[in-house]
């Protein structure tokens, strides 16, 4: 222990009296590390850290799927089956997300809406900061119409006015008693304003077994339960209702997840990448600080063979070298953490919506173990090669000036060192690069409609004020025409669902085929719209024609289809004119066809790979109520979005002053936020490219500048006996650039193995994408021919007469 001290002052000494080189190391590691530390403090708080809920271990994600459509949500009936006879569960418990309109209030607001079972929190672990949880009583239809608070929410709106309990708020024209708020650190899922109990979902769907109201279950699993024993248990009971309910049923089976791996699985390949892009940098600052230290180590050559003649063995001289760079790796990780600090509030303000809420970026413990465990891992590595070196230095080669052997070794090692750099900067460049190119197809992309200028919100009906089909009809038709006439718009239109924001799907098949299997029905996106949909959004219709105000109830029930439907089902004819049944086997003619839409995001997987249009005025009046109620505006004006969203505002008010707006927002930005994930994953590994491409660019002129003082003498020669002086230049780049295309070859070869672990993340671009591939090789060229050019001009500025003489 106290040669170890001794050997950690002596290091602390020699960093003191070498000002430049440590600065120069110490903020070299300070970004590789600061750089790892923050980036794993994301990986941490999505991958790692446990949910913030009682024994997070236990819990499990249940949905349902058939072998056509793995991913579905749950039905309430089937549900509460297996609520009944499970036997692997403590509890299960059911959310779905909705909204409820505030009213009876200054400025009526729409609310982000999650119904629960009253067994959710116990079963999470949470009790609510103020209040109670909801009753067993309560969560029955029919039961007492009562309110959570978030604590946001409750913030905002309340100002934390403790005495909200008790009180009443008008939920969609419904009284609902404040029974409870939710604690301030809270998170499931996305960000909700309120919950009520699941009971307040329509009663339809605690009847009809065929639909699924986007509700998804959780579970707890019993002690010594495992997941596999669960979901045996589970699909037993789901069989049991195929058996039973045929129609509803066919196919159809729970698919259980552990609760974690279901909010993460979606993140884990662009944190991995993330993780090796930031890897990557580290690996080529710590090469760059290991020339440094080979450079320094040829100075000290002299001090390490006095030091071996006194006495000091090969392994006190290695153990020597190996404190130095540990002091120098440990001292360079604390300034990376305080730049991690800075940069984990950064990540944390820039955060993409698709990142659970449960996650939060911070420097705790375990982050602060990894910022540790890198920086002794880093100084052990960059000690490795001078301590080899340094325990291996000649008395008789040192005291004549000679050290042709040494000088040799740390030729071969700083040119494999270069190459190393070059080729993981092209590795890391490869997958910026392909992962650019595939942002800038998907933003390219041709959405079906025309986005700009045009403005989107949700408007609502409650069954309170609009209690039939007919006053729901005309006040949605009335908002559209008043929308429509004011000045400045072109068009206002509304359907269920709009592109980027969300859509329902239902089951079809055409008429006169044999109907498919239960449970094989292709699935379709339905639009129920206006009208003038197809105008006022810039859909192409590709044949046939749109909606007219003809089209009403008691008409010819009509549908449009989309272009990828006719394909499919009417290869090499015309689908006008034939007939397609939608789920309850009610038959449309087809009269159109459309441009298929972007339904989910660019890139996106699209659960439905069909779309149909239905005229909204056209359907029955048993359904009118239940997709009217809730439906999406889209307003184009002439001029801005932004200046066109309070004129709508007041516009609305005038119509109906309890009206609840929601989610006004342009459908530019809709866009934008669709590519929100990509863009930060995008943003992280680009960075990183150009930080190992800033490191890789100075790692080759220290290098060469480092190997052109070196060989001062030859090139005065050279010159003396008649070299010009781009002979010399010529010497230097070229020696340069064969490390460089050295360091591209094994990058390609590299790139071309590990970019298949980014199949997920790349659209529309092969992972071996010759035009990535070689525009990356020729930036690399590049930078290696002028990071040589520098060193190699000044070179040549040299006397020959002064530098022999000086030999």
């Amino acid at each position: 222990m106290d040669t170890f001290l001794q050997d950690a002052r002596f290091a602390l000494r020699l960093l003191r009296k070498s000002p430049a080189f440590t600065v120069a190391a110490v903020l070299t590691l300070a970004l590789g590390i600061g750089a790892n530390t923050a980036i794993f403090s994301v990986v941490n708080g999505v991958l790692l850290r446990p949910l913030p809920y009682k024994q997070p271990e236990q819990l499990v994600f249940i949905q349902e799927g058939t072998p056509s459509f793995p991913s579905m949500s749950v039905s309430i009936p089937n549900f509460m089956d297996w609520r009944e006879g499970q036997r692997s569960f403590t509890e299960l418990a059911a959310f779905r997300n909705g909204a409820f309109d505030l009213t009876g209030v200054d400025i009526p607001e729409r609310l982000g809406t999650r119904l629960v079972s009253a067994s959710l929190l116990p079963l999470l672990g949470v009790n609510p900061v103020l209040g109670r949880n909801f009753l067993p009583e309560e969560d029955v239809l029919g039961g007492p119409p009562v309110v959570m608070l978030s604590h946001g929410f409750w913030v905002r709106r309340f100002g934390q006015d403790r005495n909200i309990l008790g009180k009443t708020l008008t939920l969609s024209g419904v009284p609902h008693t404040v029974v409870g708020v939710l604690p301030e650190d809270f998170q499931f899922y996305t960000a909700q304003d309120i919950w009520v109990p699941l009971a307040r979902t329509e009663k339809r769907f605690f009847e009809q077994r065929g639909n699924h109201p986007g509700m998804y279950v959780l579970g707890r699993l019993k002690p010594g339960v495992t997941l596999e024993q669960a979901r045996a248990d589970l699909e037993a009971i789901g069989q049991r209702l195929q058996e039973a309910h045929p129609d509803s049923n066919s196919k159809v089976l729970p698919r259980l997840s552990m609760f974690h791996e279901r909010l993460v699985r979606d993140l884990r390949p662009s944190l991995l990448a993330l993780m090796a892009a930031v890897g990557f940098v580290l690996l080529i600052a710590a090469i760059n600080v290991v020339n440094l230290l080979l450079a320094r180590g040829t100075a000290r050559q002299r001090e390490l063979v006095i030091r071996a003649s006194l006495g000091a063995g090969r392994g006190r001289l290695i153990r020597q070298m190996l404190v130095e760079s540990a002091m120098l790796a440990l001292v360079g990780g604390g300034f990376g953490l305080m730049l991690a600090l800075w940069g984990v509030d950064v990540l944390a303000a820039s955060r993409p919506e698709g990142i659970p809420t449960t996650a939060t970026f911070t420097v705790d413990g375990k982050v602060l173990g990894f910022t540790l465990v890198l920086s002794l891992g880093v100084g052990i590595l960059l000690g490795i090669l001078p301590a080899l070196r340094a325990s291996q230095v000649s008395l008789v080669e040192t005291l004549k000036d000679t050290g042709a052997g040494s000088a040799r070794f740390r030729g071969r090692a700083r040119d494999a060192l270069v190459v190393a750099e070059v080729a993981l900067a092209l590795t890391l460049l490869v997958g910026a690069g392909l992962l650019t190119r595939t942002f800038v197809q998907l933003k390219g992309l041709d959405l079906g409609f025309k986005p700009e200028n045009l403005l989107t919100l949700r408007m609502s009906a409650p069954e309170s004020r609009f209690p039939g089909a007919d006053s729901l009809r005309n006040f949605i038709e009335q908002s559209r025409e008043r929308l429509g006439g004011m000045s400045g718009v072109r068009a206002a239109t509304y359907s269920n669902g709009m592109p980027l924001i969300g859509f329902s799907d239902t089951s079809f098949r055409i008429a006169g085929r044999p109907p498919p299997e239960k449970g094989e029905a292709p699935q379709s996106v339905m639009l129920i719209t206006a009208p003038n949909y197809f105008e006022a959004m810039g859909i192409p219709l590709l044949e046939g024609r749109g909606f007219q105000a003809t089209d009403r109830v008691g008409s010819t029930p009509v549908i449009v289809v989309d272009e990828v439907l006719a394909k499919r089902f009417f290869p090499g004819q015309s689908a006008v004119g034939q007939k397609l049944l939608t789920q309850g086997d009610r038959e449309f003619e087809i009269i159109g066809v459309a441009k298929h839409l972007v339904a989910y995001g660019p890139g996106e997987p699209e659960p439905a790979p069909f779309q149909f249009y239905i005229p909204f005025l056209q359907v029955p009046d048993e359904f009118v109520t239940q997709v009217g109620r809730s439906l999406t505006l889209a307003v184009r004006g002439e001029g801005t979005v932004d200046a066109l969203m309070p004129r709508v505002r007041e516009e609305f008010k005038a119509m109906d002053p309890d009206q609840a707006l929601s989610g006004l927002a342009s459908m530019d930005s809709v866009v934008e936020n669709s590519l929100g994930d990509r863009r930060f994953v995008l943003g992280l590994v680009g960075l990183f490219a150009v930080l190992a491409l800033v490191l890789s660019s100075i790692g080759i002129y220290s290098v060469m500048s480092y190997t052109v003082a070196l060989r001062t003498r030859e090139m005065g020669i050279r010159m003396a006996l008649g070299a010009r002086e781009m002979d010399v230049v010529r010497l230097v780049v070229g020696y340069g650039v064969r490390l460089a295309l050295i360091g591209v070859v094994i990058g390609a070869v590299a790139a071309g193995i590990l970019t298949r672990l980014l199949d997920s993340l790349v659209q529309g671009v092969g992972t071996t994408d010759p035009l990535t591939f070689g525009g990356t090789a020729l930036v690399l060229a590049g930078v290696a021919v002028l990071a040589s050019w520098v060193p190699a001009r000044r070179a040549v500025k040299v006397d020959p007469a002064q530098t022999l003489r000086a030999e």
